[in-house]
């Protein structure tokens, strides 16, 4: 009995350390971010770039709630031409904003409570308070999306191992996903980490003996991902190819998979349904594309430029995904299933992104529209670290961090153009002249 037993006993002790790890990665995160808020800002609001606009919609549904944001602009300093409804125009996805409100619930609480020992807060939704709050909420949410990562990829790969757990905090400290939990969470991009883990989770592993609760759940899954970003939608393709697949194959007769494709997609539309109707208000439609017909090039795509351009290409910038699209060969043999997902994900994320009239994103570091791709990648990721030596594992993913670190304070800091492509020099010694430049300034 004591040589069962003490396996068991073991392998819980490994997964509770790991999970401890991401939680204390989590609040390493928060204790950043809280250290910059006395930081000097321009506009004097945490909330920035197309944080904006997630964040008029929080403040507009919880204390107005309409859809109508021109006195939300007003006062966040915002501007944007009206639709054909005469309203204030929002391209921004709901999904976030809908996440937020009980971080920015638990703000105005705390702020109604400041009022009543006599400090003067703002109660108007527009403070550091209210600002600060959803800004760790995304934290928090990225933080559980990072651990609901590490149990999937145990599960998918059958066991723990130290590299599972280094996999997670690589993909966190060494790809966009860092910046845009500390340094811009007001965006959408940390919340991403969550709803496709919970995908992933929720749809591993796919079989034709789901549950209709399973189905439901997957459904829900499903429909607050594309809510979060519509382009994370594609994932709805999945279990429906499956359907069809295990029809074919006999493993599920026509009329159960009629019933759960019902079932899976009456769901995630009801869950999609607040986008629909803010899309209805502000534009006009129940289906539209905010950003205008032109904002995508369906047949020409930017492909290799999104993975290897200077201007935030995803592998240039944070080679750590090269690992991942590498570990999808050994991936193959240990789980077909789940690299045919990851691949599936990537090619269609990659299409839409690179297809975007502005594939570079803009004013971004690195590939961030990829970011929701991370919980996917992390799985070919620590089979790949699994089978290197520990400490040629470790080397590797200390120097990638490390050389992630240096690319964020080079963008933050503004030693590179925010939106420009970098030259190779600012790409190579530039980064490693960083901490040179960084003294050279302080005793300036």
């Amino acid at each position: 009995m004591h040589e069962v037993e003490a396996p068991s006993r073991r392998t819980h002790g490994i997964h509770g350390r790991a999970e401890w790890g991401i939680i204390l990665s989590g609040l390493l995160c928060a204790v950043i971010f809280a250290a910059t808020i006395p930081l000097p800002r321009v506009d004097n609001h945490l909330v920035g770039s197309d944080g904006v606009r997630y964040y008029a919609i929080t403040r507009s549904l919880v204390l107005d709630r309409d859809f109508d944001f021109t006195n939300d602009y007003s006062l966040l300093g915002e501007k944007a031409l009206p639709t054909v409804t005469g309203l204030p125009a929002n391209a921004q996805g709901i999904g976030t904003a809908l996440l937020w409100i009980p971080f920015f619930l638990v703000a105005h609480v705390l702020s109604l409570l400041l009022n009543l020992v006599g400090l003067r807060v703002p109660l108007n939704g527009v403070s550091y308070v209210y600002e600060a709050s959803v800004c760790l909420g995304t934290i928090v949410y990225a933080t559980l999306g990072f651990l609901m990562t590490y149990r999937i990829t145990v599960r998918i790969l059958g066991s723990a191992t130290p590299q599972t757990l280094w996999s997670i905090l690589a993909m966190w400290w060494a790809t966009p996903a860092i910046y845009y939990i500390i340094a811009e969470p007001s965006m959408s991009h940390g919340v991403t980490v969550f709803t496709m883990a919970a995908f992933l989770a929720l749809w591993f592993p796919p079989s034709p003996t789901r549950t209709a609760t399973r189905w439901s759940m997957l459904g829900l899954a499903a429909g607050l991902a594309a809510l979060v970003r519509w382009q994370d939608g594609l994932v709805i393709l999945v279990p429906l190819a499956e359907l069809g697949w295990w029809c074919l194959r006999g493993r599920v007769s026509p009329a159960r998979a009629l019933a759960y494709l019902g079932l899976f997609l009456s769901v995630m539309v009801v869950v999609f349904l607040p986008q629909l109707f803010m899309w209805k208000t502000v534009y006009g439609s129940f289906l539209t594309i905010p950003q205008g017909g032109g904002f995508f090039s369906w047949a020409s795509p930017h492909v290799l430029a999104a993975l290897f351009s200077m201007r935030h290409g995803l592998i240039t910038w944070h080679p750590i995904f090269l690992l991942g699209l590498l570990g999808l060969i050994p991936l193959w043999k240990v789980d077909r299933r789940v690299a045919l997902l990851i691949l599936f994900v990537f090619a269609g994320e990659l299409y839409v992104n690179s297809a975007a009239s502005h594939w570079w994103a803009d004013d971004a570091f690195g590939g961030r529209r990829f970011v929701s791709l991370i919980p996917l990648l992390t799985v070919p990721t620590a089979l790949l670290l699994a089978r290197m030596k520990k400490q040629v594992a470790a080397a590797v993913l200390a120097a990638l961090v490390l050389w992630n670190g240096l690319g964020l304070a080079q963008y933050r800091l503004g030693f590179v153009s925010m939106s420009q492509a970098l030259t190779i020099r600012e790409m190579t010694l530039g980064r490693l002249e960083v901490p040179v430049e960084l003294v050279q300034r302080l005793l300036r």
